[in-house]
């Protein structure tokens, strides 16, 4: 069976694991590391995507925490992989499957995730440290003029889409699909909480929210 796509927002804050296959570790020495650390420089340079915390510590594995800044995820890791594979130089498949992707949402969970990726004395953490390879800007920090800022501000817009759709607004919270597609618009343009959209969204909890928006990215 063919792999389906993954998707990924282009604006979208994301932790990334990549694990070695068995036959190998991904690093044997700290040469290696610093060879990554090297690739992942020249690919910030490449895409211009932003890089907030790292994690080289464990043999056969690495972590990243990225923000897309408008460049095709897959793209960045495709790239990232083949030059570090083509340093190897491994008669045999380097990485086992493919990367994983958990989209970070919010601020609370970007501040957690960026301190769990601790890494080793050798190279470093990244996160809040004065490597160049870092970027210290706050990716949910930044403001945004023109975003939704209330939840009363939030519910004027969602009737104006209604009557744009010609439905009432208790018929468009029943369509889960088009509920679930605005429940993403209004989480990339709006200042609300998931508990607040939530609330915005016929009462859902923050769980379900944070369900949805996974699954639609």
């Amino acid at each position: 069976m063919a792999r389906i796509a993954r998707k990924a927002a282009p604006e979208g804050v994301y932790y990334i694991s990549q694990m070695g296959n068995q036959h190998r570790d991904l690093f044997v020495t700290d040469m290696d590391r610093t060879k990554l650390l090297e690739l992942i420089k020249e690919s910030k340079r490449k895409y211009g995507f932003k890089l907030y915390a790292y994690c080289l510590e464990d043999a056969n594995a690495y972590h990243l925490v990225i923000h897309a800044n408008g460049s095709d995820l897959s793209k960045i890791m495709k790239s990232l992989n083949i030059a570090y594979a083509m340093y190897i130089k491994s008669d045999k498949p380097l990485f086992k499957d493919r990367y994983k992707s958990e989209p970070i949402l919010s601020k609370c969970e970007f501040d957690r995730i960026c301190s769990d990726v601790i890494c080793n004395k050798v190279i470093g953490s990244c996160f809040n440290s004065e490597s160049e390879i870092c970027d210290h800007d706050d990716p949910f920090k930044t403001e945004c003029k023109t975003c939704i800022k209330s939840s009363e501000e939030a519910m004027i817009k969602l009737k104006e889409i209604a009557a744009i759709d010609q439905i009432s607004l208790e018929s468009l919270l029943k369509d889960k699909e088009r509920r679930n597609e605005l429940i993403v618009l209004f989480r990339k343009t709006s200042l609300l909480s998931l508990k607040d959209l939530g609330e915005l969204f016929g009462g859902l909890s923050e769980s379900s929210v944070c369900k949805i928006l996974k699954t639609s990215l």
